[in-house]
């Protein structure tokens, strides 16, 4: 990752989402205006969430402030105390039972505020499990004030937030683009043995078979049977037709775009479970969320009904926590959150596949963007995290403490 690549990321959350989220907040200041500055106060904690996840210390007090021309970088635990403020204040101004109600204008759920109030508590739970193992916090406080906020969250598949894509010019879910037009998007080695290994029903919704075999330099086509042969991470390119594609279930030009689904919250209740009362009683959650994930897929109830009978329950394995996340690794495919889960827990253990690696491990952080090392380098010294790449294997501070 070069510098222009994290500025172009830093640049986007600063100047859009970030930056309109505020926008919204200060716009919407009459009370007929409740549910806006809520949706606004929803969307700023969000966008902050995952910019200091990506960065761990960044602007935020001093963020948006025209008069401040070198903002400093405040820590990740103070930030997060403002994002945790800003949820909960968007629950309370999105429960309002008076105010003018977004129609039309609302892309995601078409003006239901009770929609938005589930999507709130699922972000406001993740937030606190993400806190769990975090320095100073109380990880039982933070899982029971998870469980809290999932009581008033998604209740099924059908609460999902996906965003629909109609297809087309103009209106095609950005993974086509990247995997029709650029070749961009092919199978992992690691998950698709992954799946292998679990004899997992999702492997050939989530992949597409090859469509040539390549043995010792010839071609045999077609394939004599279906068969999903990932890409190891830093080796050299395989050719097209010899390697898995991403299923059309995600990469379809009109595929939607799952923004906070059922299975990960199912997921996020087994974790909390867990750490409050111990392996058993996550089971049933963790279980649901392999379920609601497969259903969601397509997968028949016979071979969900299959493939959960084969689970031992997690109250007899040596790790439980650990085939929480794996299942939930799964079921967020192509989503950043499987690398918050891997820095907070350590799991999944992924190897270390890459040939002449430039860091010695997987990168814990962004690197710092080029437009602050031009703009404000006096503040970004001050946090004391290197700045080439090195600094990508830096911890960020919720992940400096954990059950790894």
């Amino acid at each position: 990752m070069l510098e222009t690549d994290a500025t172009t990321a830093w640049d986007y959350f600063y100047s859009r989402p970030a930056r309109e989220a505020q926008n919204i907040v200060d716009d919407a200041s009459g009370e007929s205006d409740i549910y806006y500055r809520g949706l606004g106060k929803l969307f700023k904690a969000w966008s902050f969430q995952i910019i200091t996840d990506l960065w761990g210390p960044v602007p935020y007090a001093d963020a948006f402030q025209p008069t401040i021309r070198e903002p400093r970088y405040d820590d990740q635990k103070v930030v997060y105390a403002g994002i945790e403020k800003n949820f909960a204040e968007a629950v309370a101004d999105l429960s309002s039972t008076t105010g003018r109600r977004p129609t039309t204008n609302d892309l995601l759920f078409a003006g239901d505020v009770t929609r938005w109030v589930k999507l709130a508590k699922h972000l406001q739970a993740r937030m606190h499990l993400r806190l769990a193992y975090a320095p100073g916090e109380d990880k039982t406080a933070r899982a029971n004030s998870a469980l809290t906020a999932l009581a008033g969250a998604f209740a099924s598949n059908a609460d999902d937030a996906d965003f629909t894509y109609p297809g087309g010019v103009g209106a095609r879910n950005p993974l086509w683009t990247f995997q029709e037009q650029r070749n961009q998007l092919v199978a992992s080695e690691y998950m698709v043995e992954s799946l292998k290994a679990r004899s997992d029903p999702r492997l050939p919704i989530m992949f597409m078979p090859v469509v040539y075999d390549s043995i010792r330099g010839t071609t045999r086509y077609p394939s004599p049977t279906p068969k999903f042969v990932g890409h190891r991470n830093g080796t050299g390119t395989l050719t097209d037709s010899t390697v898995s594609w991403i299923g059309t279930y995600y990469s379809n030009e009109n595929a939607p775009l799952s923004i906070a689904s059922y299975s990960d919250q199912k997921f996020t209740e087994a974790e909390a479970r867990f750490i409050v009362s111990g392996a058993a009683s996550a089971d049933a959650a963790y279980r649901e969320g392999i379920r609601a994930h497969m259903a969601k897929l397509g997968v028949t109830t016979a071979a969900i009904n299959m493939y959960l009978t084969a689970l031992p329950n997690l109250g007899t394995v040596a790790n439980p926590l650990a085939e929480i996340i794996g299942q939930k690794y799964i079921a967020n495919f192509l989503k950043v959150e499987p690398w918050n889960d891997w820095r907070r827990t350590g799991y999944p253990v992924l190897p270390l596949t890459v040939e002449q690696p430039a860091l010695t491990g997987i990168p814990q952080r962004i690197r710092t963007p080029g437009s602050e090392l031009s703009n404000n380098v006096n503040q970004v010294k001050a946090t004391g995290i290197a700045t080439g790449l090195e600094g990508m294997l830096t911890k960020i501070w919720w992940a400096t403490s954990g059950p790894r």
